[in-house]
């Protein structure tokens, strides 16, 4: 069936001169095209965050919504407290205390006396981010003594997002944990709030560790945004085993503003080669896996030379993980302008139903 057409069929010409990927001059950019594009992207986020079918996709759509859209977010945050799967009430949670939204503490602090104990370690983040420290005792408790390696995993993370000076005690008695996951995030989460010795650590399993755990360690260095780092990024980008890792590597040099990865993540954002009967995974999800990774690092690396690609895979319907990973890459590039457009003050009149 022929696409029909947008608002935006003289678009990849703007973006490419004379048919090679180059960063345009101002004057060759369509402003109305560009705002067209934007509004996209920031109604793909919006539709994620209501789609009926997979929780991960609304967990997925009010990550970036929160980063893209920061306190015009709110409304939908709040009411993503209320869906029924935990994982989105958790990613609302987290949301929410990222953004210290106090006008929610009182259906967070419901949260914090939630029988899911994972929603309570998020609950108690967010109150603590919130200002409200009564629950925040609990964390440490949650982190280190609870049978579940699933909450003590989420402890783990969340306290590698608190500024607690004394967080980094408790991580590293948390790298004593018998579940191995556990251990990773505690590392990470030590290396988040600065500390050398796990920065060095994650460094070394950003070579040697499985693939999956190399792209986990190379994503959580790429957040510390540390110069110094770059070397070990442009080489993991060069001699990466995994595509996966490669990628990783592109967005963490993107992050430093470093372009070396532009052509790797060009080429596969529309990756559509995986490797038949892997166990456990299947060739969608690896499709999906190395798209999403190739627009997290289009999204870093900044070049308005990616539009054309990405607004590809924003229009491609199949696969609605991957068009709310192109709609935050066309974020990062254009920014987000006035996030609700002209129907701003009547959006935030009516919420977010």
């Amino acid at each position: 069936m022929k696409r029909k057409t947008t608002g935006l069929s003289g678009f990849a010409l703007l973006m490419l001169a004379g048919g090679c990927a180059t960063t345009p001059s101002p004057h060759m950019v369509d402003p109305v095209a560009v705002d067209a594009l934007r509004d996209r992207a920031v109604e793909a986020i919006k539709r994620a965050v209501r789609y009926e079918h997979a929780g991960s996709v609304r967990a997925l759509g009010i990550e970036v919504m929160q980063r893209r859209l920061g306190d015009d977010a709110l409304p939908w945050l709040r009411n993503a407290l209320h869906d029924e799967e935990p994982g989105v009430n958790f990613a609302a949670l987290m949301a929410l205390g990222t953004l210290r939204d106090r006008d929610s503490r009182e259906r967070v602090a419901m949260l914090a006396e939630h029988e899911n104990k994972v929603l309570r370690v998020a609950a108690c983040f967010a109150l603590h981010q919130m200002g409200d420290t009564r629950y925040s005792a609990r964390l440490p408790e949650l982190l280190l003594d609870d049978p579940s390696p699933e909450v003590r995993r989420s402890g783990a993370m969340v306290l590698g997002l608190l500024d607690e000076a004394k967080a980094v005690r408790l991580l590293a008695r948390a790298m004593k944990d018998k579940d191995e996951y556990v251990r990773q995030e505690a590392l990470e989460s030590m290396a988040r709030l600065g500390n050398p010795e796990a920065v060095s650590q994650l460094t070394f399993s950003a070579s040697s560790g499985p693939g999956d755990r190399r792209v986990s360690a190379i994503n959580t260095l790429a957040e510390l945004e540390q110069p110094s780092l770059a070397n070990t990024f442009r080489y993991k980008l060069q001699k990466g085993e995994y595509v996966e890792t490669r990628l990783a590597a592109a967005n963490a040099l993107g992050r430093l503003g470093i372009d070396d990865g532009l052509k790797l993540a060009l080429k596969h954002i529309d990756f559509n080669r995986p490797q038949e009967n892997v166990a456990q995974d299947p060739p969608r999800l690896q499709i999906r896996r190395v798209r999403q990774l190739a627009a997290n690092a289009l999204g870093s690396i900044g070049d308005p030379a990616a539009l054309p690609a990405l607004e590809k895979r924003l229009s491609d319907q199949a696969d609605p993980w991957i068009q709310v990973a192109a709609a935050d890459a066309i974020l990062g590039i254009l920014g987000t302008g006035d996030p609700f457009g002209a129907s701003a003050a009547a959006f935030r009149g009516r919420g977010a139903n």
